[in-house]
């Protein structure tokens, strides 16, 4: 959940309500604003600003201010001319729909590349790289993405799976131990049959990299690492999932590139010898044949 929708659905007092519009008409230029200043500006006192943090979930009232300008300022980036939602219309032809499109998954790269947390992410490799095998955890069409990046592992030699079958994750997540690692995508962080999962891992003492939306959700409270993607679209009003897929697709690439500058030419050597073992075929196109 994003910071403005939870301040959206919170109770609050008529004096705490005062300053929660003073703070929403001001946007960014809340942070030129210290507690005095605030409570001066709308006739109330700096502790109702304290109030206000702690029912949002912080310490103080330093800490919620800079999550909310951070929260407006990605939102405000990106995505001015085309809504993640609904990039096309019925009156589009194919060109329109194709050039709106490209500007969308654009969009989208960009966005994700804003995003990007160098610790979280070396972190993560790090992670991966301290690992035997890793599982892949994800519901309906992601599961095709997180497929992509266990192949793509695999063909370096790692071991990655995942799991289309819902019992399947139960079953393999119970079969982990600490020398593996887990990696759950989800764009809303809240998707139920994941948790049972995290359940077993964290039995277990698997490491969880999460890869979801921003703002506060449950999957990135039980995740040891968080990698944010593209978060523009609704949970159900959309054409399709265009922004989070390109998002999500981004994200696993950085992992395995990642991973595989690691060991750079071990892992090139790997694959390349692999290729060579298992694909025979005839190419006529001077562009794509190998020397």
């Amino acid at each position: 959940m994003l910071l403005q929708e939870k301040i959206d659905s919170t109770n609050f007092s008529t004096n705490e309500q005062i300053v929660v519009d003073f703070i929403e008409h001001k946007q960014e230029t809340i942070n030129e604003y210290s507690t005095t200043k605030i409570a001066k500006e709308t006739y109330t006192s700096p502790s109702v600003l304290v109030r206000i943090a702690k029912k949002l979930g912080f310490n103080g009232w330093i800490e919620l201010k800079n999550a909310y300008v951070d929260e407006l300022t990605y939102l405000h980036k990106h995505f001015k001319n085309i809504d993640a939602n609904i990039p096309f219309s019925g009156n589009d032809s194919v060109l329109s729909i194709a050039n709106k499109l490209g500007q969308l998954k654009n969009e989208s790269i960009l966005d994700t590349i804003s995003l990007i947390d160098s610790k979280s992410f070396s972190q993560a490799i790090q992670l991966l790289n301290q690992s035997n095998s890793t599982g892949i955890f994800g519901l309906s069409n992601i599961l095709f993405q997180a497929e992509e990046f266990a192949f793509k592992m695999r063909h370096i030699g790692f071991k990655a799976q995942t799991f289309p079958i819902q019992n399947t994750m139960f079953q393999e997540a119970a079969m982990m131990t600490s020398n593996d690692c887990a990696i759950f995508i989800s764009y809303s962080g809240e998707s139920d049959p994941l948790f049972t999962v995290i359940k077993i891992l964290k039995k277990n003492h698997v490491p969880i990299i999460a890869i979801t939306s921003i703002g506060d959700n449950k999957l990135s409270k039980l995740a040891d690492i968080t990698l944010h993607i593209s978060t523009r679209e609704h949970s159900y009003t959309k054409i399709a999932g265009f922004s989070s897929q390109e998002s999500i697709s981004l994200v696993l690439d950085i992992l395995y590139s990642g991973y595989f500058a690691q060991h750079f030419d071990d892992n090139y050597n790997y694959k390349i010898n692999l290729s060579k073992k298992t694909e025979f075929r005839n190419i006529d196109n001077h562009i794509i044949q190998d020397n």
